[in-house]
């Protein structure tokens, strides 16, 4: 099936998954490709989204966005490859019908890949997919082989059209956005060995809000450490503020040994991601600021880990 080459970004809420999927569409956007940028209906919608946080970048109306109803998308799904016609409406209003959907496994995430199957012959160069965050996200990608094998007919035939599409490495490249922090982490390896066990071409792994260069250095710990440790040079710390500010060093060095702990502790599950042979790893740094944040990512992201880390 000849056409745009299709970007899966997978990752549970809360990741982050829609601010980089949403940046690595406006940046290929702004490199000159016609992109479409699809999320489902019930998702966070990226267009207000991209508005505000993609100010100042370029596309030249090259990006497109399609938000998807995963219901509406089945109920056309059986209207066109049935083909009963007139009498489509009357199986999709069925009493039956709804339990018929909740029976068959992945039907809705089998409409959501239809459409994008179609889309890929309309001029795109790229389509990038926001989808739900369910589970690992292997379930989204495992709905064609699923629904192949209880399906018949046209039905089973399109199934399998799209499960061979997931797996062409020519035309999918799946991308896992997760955090630096010790669930996330043990999730994207188990997800992993699972596309690549199913055959699935995963490309890039994302670490997202990394933490910045925190006392990383030898003489800032020790300076750190000097000051956590012994209260005589608290008390000299103080003393040389006084005539400026009164400060409390107490609290800032609990805040301190707090960042510093953290960023200690995902340099070591940054490590373990480092250990996914084959896969292209990159460091998207924590930033507070929404302004022109999308360009931002999109930097960060074509950066190697070691820019950040």
């Amino acid at each position: 099936m000849p056409g745009a080459r299709l970007s899966i970004f997978l990752g549970k809420g809360g990741v982050g998954r829609t601010t980089l999927a949403s940046a690595f569409a406006v940046d290929r956007a702004a490199a000159g490709e016609r992109v479409l940028l699809v999320s489902v209906i019930d998702e966070d919608n990226p267009a207000s989204r991209i508005t505000h946080e993609a100010a100042g970048i370029d596309t030249r109306g090259r990006l497109e966005l399609l938000n998807l109803d995963a219901r509406a998308l089945v109920d056309d799904l059986v209207r066109r490859v049935t083909r009963l016609g007139a009498l489509a409406d009357y199986v999709v209003k069925h009493p039956g019908y709804e339990g018929m959907i909740d029976i068959v496994p992945g039907v809705r995430e089998l409409a959501i890949l239809h459409t994008l199957a179609k889309k890929r012959g309309e001029g795109y160069d790229r389509i990038v997919l926001d989808p739900p965050a369910t589970g690992h996200g292997i379930h989204f990608l495992e709905a064609p082989e699923k629904s192949a094998r209880i399906l018949a007919g046209p039905l089973r035939a399109r199934a399998e059209e799209l499960r061979d599409m997931l797996h062409d490495p020519t035309v999918t490249d799946v991308v896992i956005v997760t955090l630096p922090e010790e669930m996330p982490v043990r999730e994207t390896m188990e997800l992993a060995a699972s596309l690549r066990r199913q055959g699935f071409p995963l490309d890039n792994v994302a670490v997202n809000k990394w933490l910045p260069r925190v006392f990383v250095d030898g003489q800032s710990r020790a300076v750190l450490d000097k000051l956590t440790r012994d209260a005589k040079a608290r008390e000299a710390f103080e003393r040389s503020a006084e005539g400026r500010a009164p400060i409390q060093v107490g609290p800032w060095l609990a805040a301190l040994n707090l960042v510093a702990a953290q960023r200690a502790e995902a340099q070591g599950y940054l490590g373990e991601l480092r250990g996914l042979e084959g896969v292209k790893l990159s460091v998207v740094p924590y930033i507070a600021e929404s302004s022109r944040r999308l360009l931002r990512v999109a930097e960060a992201m074509q950066q190697p880990p070691e820019a950040f880390a």
